[in-house]
C-alpha cells in the first residue's frame, strides 16, 4: 500500500512538472509574440513621425500640407488598425492555448483520481476479505 502511495505521489509530481514546463513554454511563446507586436507598434509610430516631419519640411503650401497630412493620417490609421487586429488574434490564440492546457491538465487529474480510487477500492476489498 505504501509503495503504491509513493508511486502515485511520484506520478503526480512528474505530471505537475510536465504541466509547469508546458505552461512555461506557452508563456514564453506568447511573450515573444507580444514583444514582436509591441516592436511593430513602436516602429509604426517612429515611421509615422518621420514621414510627418518630412512632410512638414518638404511641403511649402499650407493647403497642400493639410491635404497630405490627412492622407498620411488615413494611411497610418489603417496600419494601426491592422496591428490592433493582429493583437486581438494573438490574444484569442493565447486564450485557446491556455484553455487547451487547462483541459489537458483536468483530464490527467481526472484519470489519476479514477485510478487512485480503483486502487484504494481494491486494497480495501482485499483488507475486508
Amino acid at each position: 500500500m505504501q509503495q503504491e502511495f509513493v508511486k502515485t505521489m511520484n506520478d503526480i509530481g512528474k505530471n505537475a512538472a510536465e504541466a509547469a514546463k508546458s505552461l512555461g513554454e506557452i508563456n514564453s511563446k506568447i511573450a515573444e509574440q507580444v514583444i514582436e507586436r509591441q516592436l511593430a507598434a513602436v516602429n509604426l509610430a517612429v515611421e509615422g513621425s518621420v514621414n510627418q516631419a518630412k512632410l512638414a519640411q518638404e511641403t511649402k503650401d499650407v493647403k497642400d500640407y493639410w491635404s497630405k497630412q490627412a492622407e498620411l493620417t488615413d494611411e497610418y490609421a489603417g496600419k494601426a488598425m491592422d496591428l490592433a487586429k493582429q493583437n486581438v488574434d494573438l490574444a484569442q490564440k493565447a486564450g485557446e492555448e491556455y484553455k487547451s492546457w487547462l483541459e489537458k491538465g483536468f483530464a490527467q487529474a481526472n484519470d489519476a483520481a479514477a485510478q487512485a480510487t480503483k486502487k484504494v477500492g481494491a486494497t480495501a476489498k482485499k483488507a475486508t476479505s
